[in-house]
């Protein structure tokens, strides 16, 4: 655990990617995958809305959650065989200006959601004892070696930030209404 000098918190959510232990991060990622994807199941027309230009629609939101976590489990399982890996990044930003989520539909991509989670939950549940430790070179928001634990806990903080960023555009868009 990080000493408050040496706290990294996320700027925005204020995230601790150091407070989050191995064994929850099952628990709350299904958690906040699944109350993301009742979200974008009960407001599908909203979903699919940016309330600003500034800012991804919960859609958008989503789709990126999905694939971090599908590139943060392949991350993890280069890290059990390889010896401090450097992934390549996922190029999260270029997705969205290419349209490469234009296509998404809410209810889809809430069953995706929920199902990349269980693969991610199910591989990291059951890693060899110790890889956890296990060092990988991660570029955000720090260049700097991480672990597979902390890898995790990212994931897990994709997820729930991502959702509150769902949570407000969609109070955006019913405000603006």
């Amino acid at each position: 655990m990080a000493n408050s000098i040496d706290r990294e918190a996320c700027e925005f959510c204020d995230f601790e990617w150091d407070t989050v232990f191995p064994a929850e991060v099952g628990p709350r990622l299904r958690h906040a995958v699944r109350t993301f994807a009742n979200l974008l199941i009960a407001n599908p027309e909203e979903s699919l809305q940016r309330p600003n230009p500034d800012r991804w629609s919960a859609v958008e939101y989503g789709a990126h959650a999905r694939d971090v976590l599908m590139n943060l489990r392949d991350r993890i399982i280069l890290g059990v065989v390889e010896d401090n890996p450097v992934p390549h990044g996922m190029h999260g930003t270029p997705r969205i200006e290419l349209g490469l989520y234009d296509a998404e539909q809410p209810e889809s991509l809430a069953n995706e959601l929920v199902v990349v989670a269980e693969i991610f939950i199910r591989t990291y549940d059951h890693l060899p004892p110790h890889a956890g430790s296990r060092p990988i070179f991660y570029g955000w928001p720090v260049a700097t070696t991480r672990t597979l634990d902390w890898v995790a806990a990212q994931a897990l903080h994709e997820c729930e930030h991502h959702l509150d960023d769902a949570k407000f555009d969609l109070a955006e868009i019913a405000r603006l209404a």
